[in-house]
């Protein structure tokens, strides 16, 4: 009985999912909207972080007149559908649990949350290649690893954060005789980031080059003559997610501070982020428990609970600085929860035993303990359920709504109405 309940919840929130995503579409983003705007950003003004696809799109429209809002839109499609490939792939492949994958703290993320268009998940695209590439045993594969990594970057400078790390532990444990100590240790890691100097390079400069006020106006210029589909009539005013390129980093700050001083629903907003991260990181870490079969799949294998900590615990620490830069916290939690994946899904199990510093094993062992004994290991699916979070700063009503009872709840409430 609970089997066919669980199947029955899982394909419903599924239909409704693509129900969210069909309706998205056809309501459509405006020109200035920031999912479209983020993919303006071009080097007309001059070299600029995240100018790279922007540049590309523009050229295809001045040179062929392809449309760029089907462009944009077509890109994130592909993309959004060749990840979500990539994980049941690999899930089935390795008999995991498929249950997890629409909960808005994994794929469902960016539906629930309304941001598919945007970079996000053709980063994580890249950083999956760049991962792959990393592990295969050639001289010339480091050329693939730069080259995809550097396009990542030129693409958003986020993916510099998630990405280089990580990659430089398993450059240094792919080094002979490794784990090592001592002069030997400093020597691979220096080995190490020898190999991905162009990806450091590129790094720094698209932080350096963060643009300025005048870049902003040129790029937005470069699209004023370009028709959108949906566009307002007056133009003049540079949209946020391109002005954005030109905010120093006091503004920036000062804006996260903002939304993180907010009690909305008499709730402070860093204990209530705070407590969102600790029970995904629960959740995720006990994901054997949620091995239901769906259909005739039924998983045979679970998680390894300690390599898994690890790898959260890792990239969470990596990710932590983008929590400060900006307040687009369901993105960073995309990022936090894919990219933790597709490391367990690409690196072999013996390698991501021996891969983590000492004090991050440490960390993963105690964060377990105290969670078993505060929440008990029989509330995973409940928790699996109910939780939610909104896509930036914290709201409370926004929270509740992105969970998934609550939203197949909403579902049927408003078809019930419509036929009413």
């Amino acid at each position: 009985m609970k089997r066919t309940v669980l199947n029955i919840f899982f394909f419903l929130f599924l239909f409704i999912l693509a129900f969210k995503i069909v309706h998205q579409i056809v309501i459509g983003y405006a020109k200035e909207s920031w999912q479209i705007t983020e993919f303006l950003i071009n080097y007309q003004g001059g070299f600029v972080r995240r100018g790279l696809l922007g540049e590309i799109i523009l050229c295809l429209y001045n040179y062929t007149g392809l449309s760029p809002y089907i462009l944009i839109l077509s890109i994130c499609i592909i993309s959004y559908v060749a990840l979500t490939w990539f994980i049941i792939k690999s899930f089935v492949k390795n008999g995991y649990t498929l249950f997890v994958l629409p909960f808005v703290f994994f794929l469902g993320d960016p539906i629930i949350n309304n941001f598919w268009v945007k970079k996000d998940v053709l980063l994580i695209l890249i950083f999956i290649s760049t991962i792959y590439f990393s592990l295969r045993k050639s001289n010339w594969n480091l050329i693939f690893v730069n080259l995809f990594l550097i396009v990542g970057l030129l693409i958003h400078e986020s993916i510099g954060f998630f990405c280089l790390p990580i990659l430089l532990l398993i450059l240094v444990s792919q080094k002979r005789d490794f784990p090592k100590k001592g002069k030997a240790l400093i020597k691979s890691i220096i080995t190490s980031v020898s190999q991905l100097i162009p990806s450091i390079f590129t790094f720094l400069c698209v932080l350096y080059f963060k643009g300025s006020q005048s870049v902003s106006s040129q790029i937005w210029a470069s699209w004023k003559p370009v028709d959108f589909p949906i566009q307002n009539n007056d133009n003049s005013q540079i949209p946020t997610a391109i002005d954005g390129i030109s905010w120093s980093l006091e503004q920036g700050l000062s804006l996260t501070m903002q939304m993180l001083k907010n009690f909305n629903g008499d709730i402070y907003a860093p204990i209530a982020w705070f407590l969102i991260i600790l029970i995904i990181y629960y959740i995720v870490t006990n994901i054997s428990k949620l091995n239901y079969s769906i259909l005739n799949y039924k998983p045979y294998k679970n998680f390894n609970k300690a390599n898994l900590s690890n790898i959260l615990i890792f990239q969470l620490l990596t990710i932590i600085p983008l929590f400060i830069l900006g307040a687009d916290y369901s993105r960073w939690v995309f990022y936090w929860i894919t990219t933790s994946f597709a490391i367990v899904l690409l690196v072999p199990e013996k390698n991501l035993s021996v891969v983590f510093p000492q004090i991050i094993l440490t960390i993963g062992t105690k964060a377990n303990t105290f969670l078993d004994l505060l929440i008990g290991k029989s509330n995973v699916l409940l928790l699996c359920l109910i939780i939610g979070f909104c896509n930036s700063s914290w709201g409370l009503i926004n929270s509740i709504n992105s969970g998934s009872v609550v939203i197949i709840l909403q579902f049927f409430s408003k078809a019930l109405h419509q036929l009413l």
